[in-house]
This record gives C-alpha cells, structure tokens and sequence, in this order.
C-alpha cells in the first residue's frame, strides 16, 4: 500500500476520540533507536533486553506435546491449575516465597501482568512512586491511568531506593492528597542492582508501616549472581506485595508471552477481572510449556545465568579498563555505563555517534526516566564473540576522540 492510499482521518479526530494520556504517550525509546540504528552495516546491537539462548528443549517439547494433544482451547481466565500450581512450587523451592493457587494469577507475559496489576489499582488517586532509572512501562501505566508520579532519581545512592527516599515520597503523596503505590525492580532494568534482604527488609518496614501497596516487578530474579538467589519484598511485607514474574527472561521464552501475578488472593480476583477483560485468558499450550519450566527447569535457569555470568564479568572489566564508570550488576543482563565527561551532547546524541562510528549500539539512559540522564544501557545477552568485538570497536573509537 502507498502511503497516497493509506486511510488517514484529520488531526481534530484524533484529538476528539483518543483520550490526551493515550495522544501524549510516545512510543519506546528503546525501541525506536533500536529500529533507527538497524540499517547501519555491520553494527553490533548491544539494545534489546531479550535472551539471545533458544527457549530450553524441555520446555518447546512440552508446548509441542499440547498442541499435538489438542491443548488450543480456552484456558480458565486465571490460568490452568497447572501451571499456577508450578508456580506456587516453584516459588517456594527456588525463592522462599509461600503461595496458593489462589495467589497465582497467568498473564500473557509480565507485560500483561503489569498493565492489569496498574490497571486495577491506579487511577487520579493515586500517586505512582517509581525509583529511577527504570523500565518505562510504569511511568507510561501511571499516565494512562490518570495518576500523578513522583521518580525518585537514585543515582547518589547505588541505584537503590532508600527507606528514608521512601518516607519523603510517601509524606509527598499524602500531602497532594493521593494514595501512594510503590513501584520497584530489583534486579533492576537498566542497571542490573539489586536490593539485598536486609535493605529489603528496611522498605518493607516503611511499607507496612505506612500500609502502602508495593508492585515488585520481579522479572529478572533468576538472572542473579550474588550468593544464593535474589530476595524479595514479598518475602517481608506479603499482604502488601504484589509481585509480577514472566517465564519471557528465566526460560528464554519471550515470544511465548507467559507470565503471572502473585498476589494475597483478595487481589488477585480484582486483577483477574480486568485479565479477564483485556485478553480473556492466556494460551492453554503455552501455559503447559512453561509449566515444564518450572517444574523442571532448574537446570536450564543454572545454565544460562552461568553463561550472563562470563558474559558480565569479561565486558564489565573491559569497559571499566577503558576508564569508563559502570554500575556493577548484581543480576539482570545489562551493563549501565557512564558517559564519558568529554562528550557535551545529549545521551541520544552519544548513542547515535557511538553506532555509526564504533558500530556498537546502547540505549541512551533517557529511556528510563530521567531525559538528562548521563548513562546508557548495553545488553549483554549478545553472544561473547559480539561482545568481544564491541569492546574493541569501543577502544578504537574511543582513542580516535582524544
């Protein structure tokens, strides 16, 4: 189709039918560079935070076993009881956290799982408290809800959120009259920190004690590579934590689009009524193939973190043996770097400059909050050849600007 051809109405329609949140919400930065700098040849894309390992074999035979045995109808809107009862298990074997099935809501994804969570709890109440840098998701289901946002740069303090930030925030949102909600990430996406359980325990101290609800977006728990395995909010404040997980970044399975809520089971019946709603109910296959996972899938989780982990230390050491400053990462699979103090421009500007010279390509830090932010983002679920490869390109640039 020419665009001559294309069915477009005039802007005052737009206007009048889409709501202004919907018309003020621009489109992923992420995504955007990431399509911008495709097309340059032989560029090296360090952008995506997506696995770059095939979903584990256990897991496809499993979904492939289900479409064969005719598993391609309705599935319950909360998910079938397999695979909420993996993950209740699962749960309690790999992260100390207790549930029922209940609890255990199956989302399409851990995008899903969010936008219903904020869907049902959000509104011109409430005040979304988002420590930043972080994903983007939240800030855009806050607008979309109509509710107001207090970011909580945390950059003086090791990208984490501290009690006392808290404290301030939560007195901010009574203040302005609105409910607050806490939005966390740990490990954290852009910068791979994570909280360890006594600082949790410190914010579920201040949650409880101010009976606020806390979304816990747990993702990247799995990918974590301090000492046993990543902690949780839930574990400390369970009645006021509504954690969200997706099998997308623990069982390399992001095209499957499964995920699930965990939640006390009074919420967890609000939130299936808008899933119910949005998507009616996940794909019944792709439940049972990620009910695989966790239900056997331990080894394939050790395997790939092991892989993140040679990953993580060769470019960390590089990078910061090049001069620059790098927040180390406790887990997730991103490097968050500083910007040299040389460059005088705009993140998106270094970035630009950085793909088309060096042939390397990050994310500019303004993705995640803050549109001034001196940081970009690198993925290091790229292979250790392509990496390899970027840290020389890197040097190379890098000597060629002083």
């Amino acid at each position: 189709m020419t665009n001559e051809s294309k069915l477009r109405v005039a802007d005052h329609v737009v206007n009048d039918t889409v709501r202004e949140p919907v018309r003020d919400i621009r489109g992923s930065l992420i995504r955007s560079f990431d399509a911008d700098i495709s097309d340059i040849p032989g560029i090296i894309k360090l952008t995506l935070g997506e696995p770059d390992f095939p979903t584990p074999n256990r897991v496809t035979e499993a979904g492939i076993k289900a479409l064969q045995a005719g598993r391609t109808h309705y599935a319950p809107n909360a998910g079938t009881m397999g695979f909420r009862q993996a993950v209740v298990d699962y749960l309690q074997r790999r992260r100390d956290l207790h549930y029922s099935v209940d609890n255990i809501v199956a989302t399409v994804g851990g995008s899903e799982a969010l936008s219903s969570v904020l869907g049902s709890i959000l509104s011109e109440e409430t005040q979304s408290i988002i420590p930043i840098p972080a994903f983007g998701a939240y800030k855009t289901q806050t607008l979309l809800a109509g509710g107001a946002l207090d970011l909580i740069d945390t950059t003086e303090t090791g990208f984490k959120l501290t009690p006392d930030q808290l404290e301030a925030a939560i007195e901010r949102a009574h203040n302005a009259q609105k409910k607050p909600v806490l939005i966390i990430n740990y490990p954290n996406n852009p910068t791979g920190v994570a909280l360890n359980s006594e600082e949790l325990k410190a914010l579920a101290q201040v949650v409880i004690k101010h009976d606020v609800i806390v979304v816990s977006d747990e993702v990247y728990a799995e990918v974590y590579y301090g000492e046993g395995r990543a902690d949780s909010i839930a574990r400390y404040a369970p009645k006021h934590t509504i954690l969200i997980d997706s099998a997308s970044k623990t069982f390399a399975m992001t095209g499957w689009r499964v995920g699930y809520i965990a939640a006390p089971a009074e919420l967890a019946d609000q939130f299936v009524k808008v899933h119910q709603s949005n998507v009616a109910t996940g794909a019944t296959f792709t439940m049972d193939a990620a009910e695989e996972g966790y239900r056997h899938g331990d080894e394939d989780i050790e395997r790939m973190v092991e892989a993140y982990r040679a990953r993580k230390d060769f470019l960390y050491t590089a990078l910061t043996n090049l001069g620059l400053t790098v927040a180390y990462p406790d887990g997730a699979f991103y490097l968050f770097i500083q910007m040299p103090q040389w460059f005088e421009g705009t993140g998106l500007e270094f970035c630009t400059k950085l793909a088309k010279e060096a042939k390397v390509a990050v994310i500019p830090g303004a993705a995640f909050g803050n549109p001034n932010s001196r940081w970009v983002r690198a993925s290091y679920a790229a292979s250790m050849e392509n990496l390899q490869e970027s840290v020389q390109r890197i040097r190379a640039w890098l000597k060629e600007q002083n």
